[in-house]
């Protein structure tokens, strides 16, 4: 930034989309980069479809998509979807966001050992219940809603008993 604070921040647009190999930042990142492809015009050929995509726009897709990747997950791609943006998302979201058993119970973990950190703020803890909570559902798994109120609830400190007690309630009627 210079130092008037005017300019170009140093955090850019793309360094905002590079995903970090991190799995649990997946979801997330590709939320990002679909809507990165798609103000591009280049969303609806990158997504699966029943219908061929252009193989033009595909390349471009992949060209953009790899721009984007940490080298782990570049290395996941580059051999057997070269080219083919739609068929390396596809790699990258089976990598990922993996509907195996050990992703599954490694999430049920998660969740069901969710505790506030002291100095992290309730939305905050939230987001991380709400990351393990779409991950689950995005593997096929069903969650009742009674489950995840508890499994929030439970995570909350003593000083948070009359809100767990009154939400409780609530939920009873």
């Amino acid at each position: 930034m210079a130092s008037t604070g005017y300019g170009p921040s140093r955090e850019s647009r793309w360094s905002r989309l590079t995903f970090d190999g991190n799995e649990s930042n997946y979801e997330l990142w590709e939320a990002k980069f679909l809507a990165h492809m798609r103000l591009l015009k280049l969303k609806d050929t990158i997504l699966p479809s029943e219908e061929e995509a252009d193989a033009t726009k595909n390349e471009e897709c992949y060209a953009e998509l790899i721009q984007c990747l940490d080298d782990t997950s570049l290395s996941l791609v580059m051999r057997d979807a070269t080219d083919d943006g739609r068929k390396a998302l596809q790699i990258l979201r089976d990598h990922y966001a993996n509907q195996g058993k050990p992703r599954i119970i490694t999430l049920y973990t998660e969740l069901t050992s969710l505790e506030k950190a002291l100095h992290e703020t309730v939305t905050d803890y939230l987001i991380r219940a709400e990351k393990a909570i779409t991950a689950l559902k995005n593997a096929r798994e069903t969650l009742s809603d009674g489950l995840i109120i508890a499994m929030i609830l439970k995570g909350l400190p003593d000083s948070y008993k009359p809100f767990s007690i009154h939400v409780t309630k609530v939920q009873v009627r």
